[in-house]
């Protein structure tokens, strides 16, 4: 096995004849990117271009019909439904999407997000005696509860049904819940399997409405939500997702709800032109931030507020509290990074691994993502509860491995865990700890075997981008929105260009900006964040190779191309 940081460009097949035929009516660079996306003939293209794939029926869900007639049964016999939620935005937008629709149709609604201090993830049994609190009749779990197999037995035993939401990936044996909707358990047919929790909220919510015919209720109105949780939670933005989406950003930039009207203003993002982009690194953590430091229910608020007065000193909290996560990541990444380092190569090779008591365990995981792309490995961050003798972790993955089925393979040895295959969550014995850590790095080991373990970049086309026509290309780029997770947004390479005015810029001097000369003998803007040192070493008319996404920049109202540079390699 070899492991380097340096990232591998990764040209991408060219145009077949044939596609190019089938795609005539597009210029060569829009066919690329277009069969980039396996769209290869006319109709495929416009259907993806204006974002009208197929919204599928929620009733092909296994046990909606059950679900959605307990709801309904529920709101009519005025029963109160308990909403319980997960602490990250997908689980706050599906919890307060399930809210709006309970409450709008006349039904009796609370909701219940856990501490993620006191309480941990999930429907877990730390949280019954808050829920317990509610006297619900009937609870509705979103984001969460599909390994919640005791804690649905003691609801059951209390006489309280239950119905669980939740798109994680299911063990072997399920909670025995009245209903379960999850699109990856064993029997579902329903044919796309990567909605995020708040999406099966919405499937929901238009079956539920659907029998309420009486009533008019345009299910729609939360496409907002959906766009927020779904991106946010890193969910693929293809097939129903990307649909759903789009709809939602276009609801955002018409008629944006007060809380996320809030939320655009306090994040400095553009009113009316907020992307994908915007949600996942604006707006998404900002809400995430309640849960990571304290509670989310300041999120929840923010969502389902009705007015701007409202909103507004509810979104500049969201706002102080990332700026406090932001600082305590950058420590624990710091920390971990130099134990990291200190240690032998051998030590290192596999896995990173590390608890420390001072860790706040709801930032943990925004830590182990910037150690993944730093150092290309696994990493494992925890917070070391000394007195309960445990750890409560948080992994990030690499694609060579996926984290979820190696912690399954180590179960016996884990008090909880749960998750995907790139992130995951986990509580260990510290009794356990040496034993576990040799036994996931032998699974890693089997894994990575005879592979090349190395962090590649898939570039979309090589262009001269003092060639390239700025406002097409961005009228193209912006149909291909929105993009994210399996649809990412197009990366171009240029080589051997020439750069002129470098500056660095930030509090820390720790980004470049700097311009291209086009042949018209205009400047085209470039910045390229975290690339500050590399001033040191470059001068004014010195050639590189550059890796970069396009886009429109705006700044003090004016508005112009950018390049958005993600590599730099100086040339000789």
């Amino acid at each position: 096995m070899e492991i380097r940081i340096e990232k591998e460009w990764q040209l991408r097949e060219f145009v077949p004849e044939d596609v190019k035929q089938k795609l005539s009516g597009f210029s060569a660079l829009e066919q690329q990117l277009l069969f980039n996306r396996d769209i290869c003939d006319l109709e495929n293209a416009e259907r993806y271009l204006e974002g009208t794939s197929e919204v599928y029926d929620p009733f092909l869900l296994k046990d909606m019909g059950k679900a959605s007639a307990r709801i309904c049964w529920a709101i009519e016999a005025g029963q109160r439904i308990l909403i319980f939620g997960d602490y990250d935005v997908d689980g706050v937008t599906a919890t307060a999407l399930l809210y709006e629709l309970i409450m709008g149709l006349g039904g009796e609604a609370v909701h219940y997000i856990p501490n993620r201090f006191e309480e941990g993830y999930g429907f877990s049994e730390e949280s019954l005696e808050g829920v317990f609190s509610f006297k619900p009749e009937l609870i509705i779990t979103v984001d969460c509860g599909i390994r919640s197999i005791k804690e649905v037995e003691m609801m059951e035993r209390e006489g309280v049904d239950v119905i669980i939401t939740d798109h994680h990936q299911p063990l072997p044996e399920i909670p025995q819940a009245l209903a379960i909707i999850n699109h990856k358990q064993a029997g579902d047919t329903y044919p796309f399997k990567e909605l995020a929790g708040v999406g099966l909220a919405y499937k929901l919510a238009q079956a539920v409405t659907a029998r309420f015919p009486e009533k008019i209720v345009d299910v729609k109105k939360w496409l907002d939500l959906v766009a927020l949780g779904t991106v946010a939670d890193l969910a693929p933005l293809t097939d129903e997702n990307r649909t759903l989406v789009r709809q939602g950003i276009n609801l955002i930039n018409d008629n944006p709800r007060p809380g996320i009207a809030a939320l655009i203003t306090v994040s400095r993002s553009v009113p009316g032109k907020i992307n994908s982009r915007d949600i996942g690194f604006r707006l998404g953590p900002r809400l995430n931030a309640a849960g990571r430091l304290t509670v989310a229910n300041n999120a929840f608020n923010l969502l389902i507020s009705t007015s701007a007065e409202e909103a507004k000193p509810l979104a500049l909290k969201l706002d102080e509290e990332n700026k406090k996560r932001q600082i305590i990541t950058k420590e624990i990444q710091q920390v971990v990074e130099t134990y990291f380092e200190a240690l032998k190569d051998d030590e290192n090779e596999f896995l990173i691994f590390h608890a420390d008591e001072n860790f706040n365990e709801g930032v943990v995981g925004l830590a182990a993502s910037r150690l993944v792309e730093r150092f290309y490995r696994p990493a494992i961050i925890g917070t070391r509860k000394t007195k309960e003798g445990s750890i409560k972790a948080s992994c990030r993955s690499i694609p060579e491995l996926n984290i979820i089925k190696a912690l399954d393979e180590c179960s016996d040895l884990l008090e909880k865990h749960g998750g995907h295959a790139m992130a995951a969550g986990l509580t260990l014995k510290t009794e356990n700890e040496a034993e576990f850590q040799k036994r996931l790095i032998e699974i890693i080991k089997r894994e990575f075997a005879e592979k090349e373990i190395q962090p590649k970049v898939s570039i979309d086309a090589e262009i001269d981008p003092t060639r390239e026509q700025p406002d097409a290309l961005l009228k193209f780029l912006d149909k291909l929105e929105p993009t994210g997770m399996e649809n990412p947004a197009p990366i171009f390479a240029s080589r051997n260009i020439s750069i002129i005015a470098l500056k660095k810029l930030g509090k820390e001097k720790d980004h470049l900006r700097f311009f291209i000369k086009t042949k018209e003998g205009k400047v085209l803007s470039a910045i390229a964040f975290s690339y500050g040192q590399l001033a040191d070493n470059l001068e004014n008319g010195d050639r590189v190779d550059l890796l970069y996404s396009y886009e429109l920049n705006e700044y003090n109202g004016e508005q112009f191309p950018q390049l958005n540079v993600k590599e730099i390699k100086t040339r000789n």
